[in-house]
């Protein structure tokens, strides 16, 4: 088992490098910033990567379809939107 400390550590590292990343997103468009920003919120306040990049995809599949930008989002990131609501509603 990894100690506390060192899982924290790592977390820090991806967000200082995710960071890096937010300077690349298109600031003009909400359904593209939007899922960018929960993503890097979710990732240390539930000290889980996966549930950030999950609820990221959810985010912005949910914009895409409220914005009417449907067609933008790839089926794969659709699919895999599903997969991980599905994942989030069965394990609570």
């Amino acid at each position: 088992m990894v100690p506390a400390y060192a899982s924290a550590a790592a977390l820090l590292y991806v967000a200082c490098v995710m960071t890096r990343g937010l300077a690349e997103v298109d600031w003009e468009d909400v359904t593209e910033y939007a899922p960018a920003v929960v993503t890097a919120i979710t990732m240390p306040l539930t000290y889980s990567i996966a549930t950030g990049i999950g609820l990221g995809f959810i985010t912005y599949v949910l914009s895409k379809i409220i914005s009417g930008k449907v067609r933008e989002a790839s089926p794969a990131v659709v699919v895999l939107a599903i997969l991980f609501a599905t994942k989030f509603a069965v394990t609570g």
